[in-house]
Formats: structure tokens, C-alpha cells, sequence
């Protein structure tokens, strides 16, 4: 099948067959003639066909799997904020606002630090952090 001219001459029979329909009976003493089992031969490209789409499907899942522990490490590489307490935190907060450059545009919203949540506290904290670049990002 590598020989070019056997391959030429094979793209001509497929291009004269596309254009001449032909007859179940012409199908049949084709397939004698050329002593096809059409059974066996059906189930062989079945099984290249599965075979296809099970190599697309661990390579899909390859892809995935990849993508999740690089998100996994980049998840865990981030450093998380410790548990503390409200007055803790809240002192925290104040020292970083207090680093904060003057020149700088920063708002934090609450300013009553007392009436935030302890959930709020830590977003605050982690932004502070963010804007002086002592985040790992």
C-alpha cells in the first residue's frame, strides 16, 4: 500500500465508486470475489473503533488528571491564614494597616474593626496581604 501508484489507482476506484451507486447484488460478489468475511471484517473495524475511542478517552483523562494536581499543589502551596481569634485577628489587621504606605489608595471597609465578622477579618487580612506583596502570588 505504500507504492504510490497502487495508492493513485485506489483513489481512482474510490472516486469512480462514489459517483456509480452500486447494487446489493454487485456488493455481494464483490465482497465473493474478493473473499471478504464481511462479519469478521465488521468486527474488526468495530474493535479499531473502540480501540480509537478508548485511546481518546485516557488521553482526555490524562489531560485532566495533569490539570487537577497541578491545581491540587498550586491550591496547597497557598499560604493558608491560621486560625485566630477575633481580638487576635483584629490586631493583625491593625498592624497591617498600619504598614500600609500613606501614598497609597487603600480603603478598608469597616471602620470599626470591632463590628466585623471573623470571616470578613480574614478577607481583609488576605487582601492587606495581597497589596504588600506578602502574599506567595
Amino acid at each position: 500500500m505504500n507504492d504510490p501508484k497502487v495508492r493513485k489507482e485506489i483513489d481512482a476506484l474510490i472516486e469512480a465508486l462514489d459517483d456509480a451507486p452500486i447494487s446489493e447484488a454487485d456488493g455481494r460478489e464483490a465482497v465473493e470475489r474478493l473473499n471478504v468475511d464481511v462479519k469478521v471484517w465488521a468486527k474488526s473495524v468495530r474493535e479499531r473503533v473502540a480501540d480509537a475511542e478508548k485511546a481518546v478517552r485516557s488521553r482526555r483523562f490524562e489531560v485532566a488528571r495533569q490539570a487537577y494536581t497541578t491545581e491540587r499543589a498550586s491550591f496547597e502551596a497557598k499560604r493558608a491564614e491560621p486560625k485566630r481569634s477575633l481580638q487576635e485577628q483584629r490586631s493583625v489587621l491593625r498592624e497591617l494597616v498600619a504598614r500600609v504606605p500613606r501614598e497609597s489608595a487603600t480603603a478598608v471597609h469597616f471602620h470599626k474593626f470591632d463590628e466585623a465578622s471573623a470571616e470578613e477579618l480574614a478577607e481583609m487580612i488576605k487582601a492587606l496581604r495581597h497589596l504588600l506583596g506578602e502574599d506567595d502570588h
